[in-house]
Formats: C-alpha cells, sequence, structure tokens
C-alpha cells in the first residue's frame, strides 16, 4: 500500500467515513484500514494526552491511572441511571 493510499484512509476516516465504505472507496480490504488507522497517534480520551507504547506490552488506552478512574466512573454513573 502507498503512503498516498494511507494519507487518503487518514482523511477519510478524519471525515467520520466508516472503515467498510473506505475500503470500497480505496479498494483494499477492511483490515488492511484497520491495520493503517491502528498505527495512527493515539491519544487519552480523557484528557488529551499523547499515549506512548513500550514494545511488546499492551497498548495503554489511558495516560494515567486518574484519567482511567475517571473515565469508568462517569461511565458506571450513566450505565447506572439507564437501569434505574
Amino acid at each position: 500500500m502507498t503512503t498516498e493510499e494511507k494519507k487518503e484512509i487518514i482523511k477519510l476516516y478524519d471525515n467520520g467515513i466508516g472503515y467498510k465504505k473506505i475500503a470500497s472507496i480505496v479498494g483494499v480490504s477492511i483490515g488492511s484500514i484497520r491495520n493503517v488507522l491502528s498505527d495512527r497517534e493515539e491519544r487519552c480520551p480523557v484528557c488529551g494526552k499523547k499515549l506512548t507504547f513500550i514494545s511488546g506490552k499492551k497498548k495503554k488506552r489511558f495516560c494515567c491511572d486518574a484519567c482511567r478512574y475517571q473515565f469508568w466512573n462517569e461511565k458506571k454513573k450513566v450505565t447506572r441511571y439507564e437501569h434505574e
């Protein structure tokens, strides 16, 4: 896959187009789309800090424990009120 195709995939995804539609536009498999997008710079969903990864270890989703606790506590509050 060329760098132009990768740039186009990232641009389409940033514009809100899904994996399946991007795959049909670019002409590659959905797995290839997933691989290209997983290599992008990842950020913490709570504070937006850039995440650093250690090779051989599981990928982090949050930058620190405080962000992780905040995310899950907010999610717990939302689901708790939905069931009541």
